[in-house]
């Protein structure tokens, strides 16, 4: 299955309004910071991930990501490490995969 069937979009971050709420600083906007997409096993929810090192190439220094992202298409982008997504009433595992190279790939 390709990421481009699941509805992907880009997530931004900070911007117009949004402090730190340690600092009370201002929070530049971030483009790419992360994606949401439909879950690949047909549920209707969706799956939202943050990046380590955004489309717009700024880290973002006031919180740490999990995920590293390589290319900077829906068609060509690669995740690493593998996506888990729990149930949040059970903790149960929903679903778990990898995105590489545009692909999605449930393990």
């Amino acid at each position: 299955m390709k990421l481009t069937e699941l509805n992907p979009s880009w997530l931004g971050h900070g911007g117009e309004g949004i402090t730190n709420s340690i600092t009370d600083e201002p929070i530049p906007y971030t483009h790419g910071a992360g994606i949401s997409f439909d879950c690949p096993c047909g549920c209707e929810k969706k799956i939202a991930v943050t990046f380590n090192n955004p489309l717009d190439g700024e880290r973002l220094s006031d919180r740490n990501a999990y995920w590293e992202r390589s290319n900077d298409t829906f068609e060509s982008l690669t995740l690493v490490p593998s996506i888990l997504n729990r149930n949040i009433e059970d903790n149960s595992e929903h679903w778990h995969g990898f995105i590489t190279n545009g692909e999605i790939i449930t393990v």
